[in-house]
């Protein structure tokens, strides 16, 4: 939103832009148990794993994808993530406060970037790395049982404040043109994960997906610390910014 607002004005249009964008932020607001919309600024309120939390960036508080996105959008990051956090996890301890956080009618959007460790709980599973995938990974099990909690997530967070858009990020493939041994199968694997996501998004009012797998198709080697000296398969500064985007086109 600050990013049009500073469009129109160097177009010489900086009132009109002020009023199309806080007409953009009225519609995007408007949801099924909402009429009118909360103004502008706020807080950016995230939930999930270590990719929320901000791993792998210089400094999560700054270049974080979180971060980012709160910074281009004039919002404050409330960031409940935390490093190593499943869908379970997710339940039990962040969304809490998170419910309570939108009751408190401060919240301007959520995003949720969790599924990824229920999945990092296959890899000792060494049938899960084969392909095609045999009927010994339990992989549609974890899907469907990660959708259920996913499902409760969002629930609890709708009840609480209907017009808050939500955004789930569909990961990228962090090990894409790396030549690491979870290259193929993560390829294999997190579409699943991104179809299941997009089937729990379509059910429900104003849930978005934010897509970042283009941006790292054939770029992981420059976009995470894969290749780095101590490997971490962590976005860097540069694929926090590609997630960051797609969080944005999201939003929009």
């Amino acid at each position: 939103m600050r990013r049009l607002r500073r469009a129109l004005a160097a177009a010489g249009l900086p009132a009109l832009g002020i009023a199309v964008s806080m007409a953009l932020v009225a519609c995007s607001r408007t949801g099924s148990g909402g009429d009118a919309t909360a103004p502008a600024g706020g807080v950016l309120l995230a939930l999930g794993d270590s990719v929320a939390a901000g791993n792998g960036a210089s400094d999560a508080a700054t270049t974080g994808f979180v971060a980012l996105v709160a910074a281009d959008e004039g919002l404050r990051a409330e960031d409940l993530a935390r490093a190593g956090a499943t869908t379970q996890d997710v339940l039990d301890v962040q969304l809490d406060p998170a419910v309570a956080a939108l009751r408190a009618d401060g919240v301007r959007a959520v995003v949720i970037s969790a599924g990824g460790n229920d999945l990092a709980a296959l890899i000792p599973n060494a049938a899960c790395v084969q392909d095609p995938l045999p009927a010994a990974c339990p992989l549609d099990e974890t899907l469907a049982a990660l959708a259920g909690r996913l499902d409760r997530i969002l629930a609890a967070l709708r009840e609480a404040d209907a017009r808050v858009p939500i955004v789930l990020l569909a990961y990228p493939n962090f090990f894409s043109h790396t030549g690491h041994p979870f290259e193929a199968p993560a390829a294999r694997v997190l579409p699943r994960l991104a179809a299941t996501l997009r089937s729990l998004a379509a059910r429900r009012d104003n849930v978005r997906i934010a897509d970042a797998a283009p941006a790292f198709e054939g770029h992981g080697d420059a976009l995470t610390h894969v290749l780095d000296t101590r490997s971490d398969p962590h976005p860097n500064d540069a694929g926090h910014r590609a997630i960051a985007d797609a969080v944005e086109a999201a939003l929009r």
